[in-house]
């Protein structure tokens, strides 16, 4: 046994002796190009691309550095009316609360509790908006805005028997309703000296163009908290919300019979997020 394993070893060792020298020999390819693969002792060689010029590349991240870096400088010297100057697209939410007798001084829903006194409906909302708000430079803009709206199911609050006929919200019955509305308007504005933005939007008017039992009717509110926003680097993007938690009211009106309308306290909380598309003039 130990012999045959003698043998393969020394047999082994004699092969790797016996072998020509040539079978070291290096390969390499022309300055210029690099191997590939090697096969039979030749080199296959491919060309090596240039190296790519960073310079124009690096020139432009170092220029955009330098102007948002200028523009952060600048900014507190600046702050006025004139530095919002431009058209933004937006997009938001929006919750609501709203109660058909309004609310009370610390913002819960007037619900009386004595009989024969009324009932009160109190249902909520929410809301996605996508738009486009132009600011003029001088105070005031324009806002385009497309408004997505469900109503849920309303509750009724009363004592004794339920109030006859029954109390129609909404579309036809208190189930909730979908709309889409589009608003149009002016706004006014105001940036202060502290870098905060404040945004006046009670000038807007809407119209429900699908949903529910009332598409044409006209859509107002009153008395719309002010948005509040701070300002920082290149005004390139803004969020916004509202200032403030108050009762605002809700005006849906007949698109030939301004006389025929609903007036509706409501509570609703809003965010607002805006990107500069370009700059006016």
């Amino acid at each position: 046994m130990s012999l045959r394993w003698l043998g393969v070893s020394f047999a082994f060792t004699f092969a790797l002796a016996a072998q020509p020298a040539g079978a070291t020999q290096d390969v390499a390819c022309p300055e210029g190009q690099a191997i590939r693969a090697i096969a039979d002792k030749t080199a296959v060689c491919v060309p090596v691309p240039p190296p790519v010029d960073l310079a124009p590349l690096n020139a432009a991240i170092s220029a955009e550095s330098a102007a948002r870096k200028t523009a952060d400088e600048e900014l507190p010297d600046r702050l006025d009316v004139t530095v919002l100057n431009g058209t933004y697209a937006f997009t938001g939410t929006a919750l609501c609360l709203s109660s058909s007798r309004g609310f009370n001084d610390d913002l819960t829903p007037k619900i009386d509790l004595v009989q024969g006194t009324g009932s009160t409906i109190v249902n909520a909302s929410s809301q996605s908006v996508n738009g486009v708000r132009t600011f003029d430079g001088n105070g005031g803009g324009t806002v385009e805005a497309t408004f997505h709206v469900i109503n849920y199911p309303s509750l009724f609050y009363f004592i004794g028997i339920p109030p006859s006929p029954p109390v129609v919200v909404g579309a036809t019955t208190n189930a909730g309703v979908a709309t889409l509305s589009t608003v149009t308007g002016t706004f006014t504005y105001e940036v202060n000296a502290d870098g905060t933005l404040t945004i006046d939007d009670d000038a807007l008017t809407g119209r429900i163009v699908k949903g529910g039992q009332r598409v044409g009717w006209i859509t107002s509110t009153r008395n719309v908290p002010k948005s509040f926003a701070r300002l920082g680097k290149d005004l390139k993007a803004i969020s916004i919300t509202n200032d403030d938690v108050s009762v605002e009211t809700a005006v849906l009106t007949h698109p030939t019979d301004a006389t025929m309308h609903f007036d509706t306290p409501r509570i609703c909380h809003r965010e607002r997020h805006l990107l500069k598309l370009k700059s006016s003039g």
